[in-house]
């Protein structure tokens, strides 16, 4: 099988022949970035026209935070620019007709950054957008219809690469450190309807979904899947609680993760390390379901190391066992 096989088969849970890895720390990747959405131009600003003040420390690993939102109020929603979605499709299409021989064989993911929510946040402002949620919620339909629209747009901008792209992967923080942001109930109302408008566009061109999110998002995890994501990424998977995911999320959706990567990777012993992989492993299934990624940002390579070796020599060890 070639590495794109081998991680479709993890995400669908259809018993690939090894286990699939997103760890480019130790040359071992099996997907490749064919485009990534976050970008500025000489004087900060994104694709949407959001202006980004960044760190002058070059050594500070953050995209930055943008600068004063720019819509004010509901009259000044003219402001905002929608990328051309032929534009950023024709991109794309660029990048995948230069794909070196090695990189053709790997499973190909289109990276958003921001999706929907953290767009809005950007629009508004944190606090303005929980506060609109309640006091404004036609404001916050329309933002994110004009989001969903752009993406939904993208999307069938590729429908010529159906076959050719395996995966849009956003990028949206759900969690703090004790809970969700908002309530399921809310989610459902203003984000389910827009996310499965997106999975479904994806799905129309034989494309994955994948999302990323940080915090304890365990609350929404039925949501996401409800709304058809194929793989999720936790990357605080000890926050999120191994053992409640591992029960009730098993085979049920896709992950992409590795042991906790806000308090285990950067300061456990090898013991807590191994002790947190074995918790983890349970997320996985005879049939896959668990892809094993690298976090980088400050995580010391020897404690990355082990968890990478855990696993992999944990698969070549079922593998001896196969051919006894």
């Amino acid at each position: 099988m070639t590495p794109r096989e081998i991680v479709r088969r993890s995400v669908h849970f259809q018993t690939p022949e090894r286990k699939a890895y997103y760890c480019s720390r130790f040359g071992m990747n099996d997907t490749v970035n064919v485009f990534d959405f976050f970008r500025k131009d000489k004087d900060g600003f994104d694709p949407w026209g959001i202006q980004w003040d960044i760190a002058d420390d070059e050594n500070v690993a953050t995209i930055g935070i943008p600068k004063t939102p720019p819509l004010e109020d509901e009259s000044e929603i003219w402001k905002i620019k929608i990328p051309d979605p032929k534009l950023f499709a024709g991109m794309v299409k660029e990048n995948i007709s230069k794909l070196g021989r090695e990189d053709k064989d790997k499973y190909r993911i289109v990276y958003t950054s921001s999706g929907i929510w953290e767009r809005v946040q950007y629009f508004r402002g944190m606090e303005r957008i929980m506060c609109d949620m309640i006091e404004n919620p036609a404001l916050v339909h329309r933002l994110l219809g004009m989001c969903t629209d752009f993406w939904v747009s993208f999307i069938k901008e590729l429908s010529s690469l159906r076959g050719e792209i395996d995966a849009i992967y956003m990028f949206e923080d759900w969690g703090t450190q004790n809970d969700s942001m908002i309530s399921p109930e809310l989610w459902r109302e203003f984000f389910g309807p827009q996310y499965r408008r997106i999975t479904g566009a994806a799905h129309d061109n034989k494309m994955d979904f994948w999302l990323h999110s940080c915090g304890k998002v365990t609350k929404l995890i039925n949501e996401f899947i409800d709304v058809k994501m194929d793989l999720l990424n936790p990357y605080q998977s000890g926050t999120c609680g191994y053992e409640e995911v591992a029960s009730r999320f098993a085979g049920k959706v896709a992950f992409l993760t590795t042991v906790d990567t806000q308090t285990t990777l950067p300061h456990a012993s090898k013991e807590q390390i191994l002790s947190e992989c074995a918790r983890l492993a349970k997320w996985d299934t005879e049939k896959g379901g668990l892809i094993i990624a690298t976090y980088g940002f400050d995580i010391p390579e020897e404690n990355e190391r082990i968890v990478f070796d855990y696993f992999h020599g944990k698969e070549q060890k079922h593998r001896d066992n196969q051919e006894k």
